[in-house]
């Protein structure tokens, strides 16, 4: 396997014209660069500008352990970056921007009809209204192969291409046949590297981590995390759940707790951001969903 994937590698090489290659890679120092543009942050740093989550460009990664509340955290997030009444759920703490009229796109690998639905439905919940940018995506039936060729064909072809705010992917493993082969590991993250760059969209990504730890699972996890501009940890404490920045290039956010309720008026269970220090002693409020 790793010798066909290296042997096609030579020959794509044979085709490169490594003159056009090196003016496009070089970097002109006498022009100034800016900062990608945010595309997500979560809340601000003592100057009062948005910490950057995700930018226009790069990748970042949810990680947490089985029934973290990792799913809700992804949620929350793509709901809050794209406005409407999340305040209600957010605090105030997560927003999206310039992400109006941009395509946000929700890809499920695992779950079924209903929970692929459970999912995507907490946005238009949360949101007010069912968004006319947001869409649910479910590849449980297909191979890593399959999907692969499919994230392709969205960041390539598709009629998404040119308009791509957010790409989220629940799971990042759904994408491997084995998250402990380095060469395969390399490639798939070297592919959202290059995805992200050439539509200049944000991609968001959930991993388990292995148990015990807060290393994200696999030489797929480790690579991840190397790569990703930002890097987020979901806890399991009870009640509620504790969300820590581990990594960032920029401001880290400061940890907040997120909570999971369920709506009797929206006949679901909606994720929250709590700003009560003693959440996580409440145990009487359990979570009808843990």
């Amino acid at each position: 396997m790793a010798t066909l994937t290296l042997q096609n590698t030579n020959k794509e090489a044979d085709k490169i014209d490594f003159e056009a290659m090196d003016r496009a890679v070089t970097i002109d120092l006498e022009i100034v660069h800016e900062r990608p543009p945010i595309a997500i942050s979560i809340g601000k740093n003592e100057n009062g500008y948005y910490n950057p989550f995700g930018t226009y460009g790069n990748i970042s990664l949810i990680k947490g352990e089985e029934k973290a509340r990792k799913s809700f955290l992804k949620s929350i997030i793509l709901a809050s970056s794209i406005g409407g009444q999340t305040n209600n759920y957010n605090c105030d703490l997560i927003k999206g921007h310039n992400l109006q009229d941009k395509w946000i796109l929700d890809l499920d690998g695992e779950q079924d009809d209903y929970y692929a639905w459970t999912n995507g439905i907490r946005i238009p919940k949360m949101v007010g209204t069912l968004p006319d940018n947001y869409q649910v995506k479910k590849l449980r039936e297909y191979t890593p192969y399959q999907r692969n060729q499919y994230l392709e064909w969205i960041f390539m072809e598709s009629e998404y291409r040119n308009n791509l705010g957010i790409v989220s992917m629940d799971g990042f493993v759904d994408f491997v046949n084995n998250s402990n082969d380095q060469l395969e590991s390399n490639t798939f993250t070297q592919s959202l590297m290059s995805f992200s760059s050439k539509a200049r969209c944000h991609i968001m990504g959930v991993l388990h981590l292995n148990p015990g730890t807060t290393k994200a699972r696999g030489h797929l996890g480790t690579i991840l995390q190397q790569k990703c501009e930002s890097v987020v940890t979901i806890t399991d404490q009870g009640n509620t759940s504790l969300v820590n920045c581990q990594r960032a290039r920029g401001t880290k956010f400061d940890d907040f707790i997120l909570g999971v309720e369920y709506s009797k008026e929206e006949k679901c269970a909606l994720p929250y951001i709590s700003d009560d220090v003693q959440a996580f002693t409440i145990e009487d409020n359990k979570d009808p969903f843990k």
